[in-house]
Formats: C-alpha cells, structure tokens, sequence
C-alpha cells in the first residue's frame, strides 16, 4: 500500500529520528513524499541519500536511490560486536581509565621532554597521548592503532567517496539516456517472431487451397477459424 497504513501516515518531524527511518520499510522509502522530503534535507547538508537502492527508478543501478542515510559513515551492530574495546599498551584500560604515572610514562616513550610532561595536567597528559599515538599509527608503527583516533576513514574522506559515487552514477545515467541503441526485450522479441510464424503457415496454407483448386468459401472457413 505503499506506506499507507496507519503507523507511518506521516514520517518523524524530527530530522535526526534515525531511529524511525531504519524501522521503515521499502515501500514506504520509495513512496514520493519520502524520496523528495529526502532529497531536499541532501540539498540542505542535513543527511546523504543512499543512491543505490530500492529507490532506484531504474532497478538496475543507473539511477538514483532517494533514500535518506545519516552524514557520518556508520557500523553496521556485527561490526561494532567484533570490534574490541579501544586499550592503551596491550592492557584492557581505555584511555580515560589510564593513571597519571603510565600516560606520562608512554610520553617519555614518545620523547616527550620531561618538563614539558610537568607543565601538563592529567588530561592534556591523556590528550597528548591520543594525539601522538595517531600521528604514529598512521605512520604505520605497529600496537598504536590500539589507543589512536581515526582508524576507520574520516567524515571528509566519507564524503569525498560519496561525491565521486555520485558523479559516476550521474555520468552513467547520462550516456543511457543519450545512447542511440534501440533496446528490446527479450519476450516482446519471441512475440513478434510467434506473430510473424502465425502469418507465414497461414499464408502457405491458404496458397496449398488455391493450389489444390478449392472453393473461395473452404479458403474464406479456414481463415476464420
């Protein structure tokens, strides 16, 4: 019905009811009134549309999905069960649980100079040690990927990625429709080929009568059968 039952006659008011939108079915996002509501909240930076998907007009990826996705790149729940808890130095400690002594301790292990750590308090002390073991996992050091920031891609790189899908699923959208090919399928082929068989043998039987000197009104009988 389209989404017309009673719970979701009107979609949320609110427009971070990420909640509501996940709960909605196919249907109901492909109806108009979402895709455009969609559409037009993309227009205004307050989400991304999904641009493959069950709003794809075409079905079959050379159009676009108008279906509202959150603007941070997101994990889906597997991933974020599999994925262990964030540990500072091979313990099970997090960073807000890491004492004092052992985060000055990992900055003398990064070089900090010793009265530079004494000009810090306990979370400029924490937050040097975030930021310094990001810029090393990045680097490629191994073990600091376990306390740094940012092992997944970046919001900026999440919409980078999302731009040039866009851009391709726009480039191929433009030569469909500014192809020249005439584009059949494959049932109305074996229709016509049936029709144009049907006429053949009715048009040797017709010729086999004549031939066999047979009366206008038998000839008139088996065309109408």
């Amino acid at each position: 019905d389209a989404g017309y039952g009673e719970k979701f006659i009107f979609t949320p008011a609110e427009d971070d009811d990420e909640e509501m939108q996940l709960k909605m079915d196919d249907e109901v996002k492909v109806a108009p009134w979402n895709t455009t509501r969609a559409y037009i909240q993309a227009m205004k930076g307050k989400c991304l549309l999904q641009l493959t998907g069950p709003a794809d007009p075409t079905g079959c990826g050379e159009g676009f999905s108008y279906v509202r996705v959150p603007n941070k790149p997101t994990q889906s729940k597997e991933e974020q069960e599999s994925q262990p808890k964030r540990t500072v130095t091979g313990t099970d400690a997090d960073l807000r649980r890491l004492s004092l002594n052992n985060a000055k301790a990992l900055l003398r292990k990064f070089g900090v100079p010793e009265e530079e750590i004494k000009k810090l308090s306990r979370w400029e002390v924490i937050d040097v040690v975030r930021t310094l073991s990001t810029e090393k996992a990045k680097a490629g050091e191994e073990g600091m990927d376990k306390f740094s920031r940012g092992n997944r891609f970046s919001i900026a790189e999440h919409q980078e990625r999302y731009k040039e899908e866009c851009q391709r699923i726009f480039d191929l959208q433009n030569r469909v429709l500014s192809s020249a090919e005439v584009l059949s399928t494959d049932e109305g082929e074996s229709s016509e080929e049936e029709s144009d068989e049907d006429i053949e043998e009715m048009g040797k039987n017709i010729e086999n009568m004549l031939a066999n000197k047979k009366t206008s009104s038998q000839v008139t009988f088996y065309f109408y059968q």
